[in-house]
């Protein structure tokens, strides 16, 4: 049975009644009618957020948490647990949501670009922060390790899928992370089935992970300053048609090498970079304003509400108009 919880302008998950359902045909060294240990509930209290939608689904060993909020200004959760959990910020507006906890301090920190994952092991105190954020679309699974480890057995080492780490990035997580937020968000019934081979498909791709590395080792990258001089002008300059040379004379490189070193820094190429940011700037808009969608795309740089249109579809999977509606509705 699948436990789903929902709670509309208010700022905390309220404990769920948990059923546990029959074994599901995975072999392991439970009985076949021992029925498998569910993860033990989430509680998250997120301060500062309001406007909010919290959605959760239960799979054996695997819970996850989708929380939909808006913020005017510092908004803060406690992330520790007994339990290994997963954070992934899917989609954050007007700042960036932070993970913080006293054993990363200094390590791996970077605000250049997006680091929307963390895993935080069990028992260890962690807690996410966003100043600024005017909407935060968060993510939490919680794993039952427990339960896990009669699953996989010796095929998935869970040690690594469970270690400590700071923020991060890894596209295959993230699909998997938005297929995990769909499944919450549904209201349509889906199999155990589907969920524990997602958990399975998210717990072998966290254990492939090599070990975290800082930034700065990363070989061919721009320094910091470059970095910051490049996505300040552009940050400044959203609407206009910015050539490649300005950019590389910012910072005194060849155009060729500059290109390279953005892309490592930031992963992404200089014009998608400006896309993504122009984007950014597009759901702030529609947040706060009430300017027609034409307007907006004039004031982000797209060329008409058309072009605007396409490109926010294919980037966030729905209309400019129909984003609006679910945030501001």
């Amino acid at each position: 049975m699948q436990i789903t919880t929902a709670a509309r302008n208010s700022a905390r998950i309220l404990p769920a009644q948990v059923s546990v359902a029959p074994w599901n045909g995975l072999d392991g060294p439970l009985s076949r009618g021992q029925a498998p240990a569910m993860p033990c509930g989430m509680t998250l209290d997120y301060q500062g957020g309001h406007d909010l939608r919290q959605l959760r689904k239960s799979w054996t060993g695997v819970s996850a948490n989708l929380a939909e909020m808006r913020s005017d200004g510092s908004l803060h959760v406690d992330l520790s647990a007994a339990d290994p959990r997963l954070s992934v910020a899917l989609e954050e507006v007007g700042g960036r949501f932070q993970i913080q906890s006293e054993t990363w301090r200094g390590q791996w920190a970077s605000h250049d670009s997006p680091q929307p994952l963390c895993v935080i092991p069990a028992n260890q105190p962690a807690h996410g922060r966003a100043d600024g954020v005017r909407f935060l679309r968060h993510l939490v699974v919680q794993f039952d390790a427990a339960t896990l480890a009669h699953m996989v057995e010796d095929e998935i080492d869970l040690t690594n899928v469970f270690m400590p780490r700071p923020m991060f990035l890894d596209a295959g997580i993230m699909r998997l992370a938005q297929l995990f937020a769909e499944e919450c968000a549904t209201d349509q019934p889906n199999s155990r089935l589907y969920g524990d081979n997602l958990s399975m498909a998210l717990l072998l791709a966290l254990s492939r992970l090599t070990a975290p590395k800082p930034r700065s080792s990363r070989h061919g990258q721009l320094a910091p300053w470059q970095l910051r001089r490049v996505t300040d002008y552009l940050a400044a300059h959203l609407a206009e048609d910015i050539p490649l040379q300005t950019l590389s004379d910012l910072v005194k490189l060849s155009r060729s090498y500059f290109s390279r070193a953005f892309k490592i820094s930031t992963g992404l190429a200089p014009h998608q970079w400006l896309l993504q940011a122009r984007i950014v700037k597009a759901k702030q808009m529609l947040l706060d304003t009430d300017r027609p969608l034409a307007q907006v795309a004039i004031d982000v740089g797209f060329a008409d509400q058309a072009h605007f249109t396409r490109t926010f579809r294919r980037d966030v999977g729905e209309s400019p108009g129909a984003w609006q509606r679910v945030r501001c509705g």
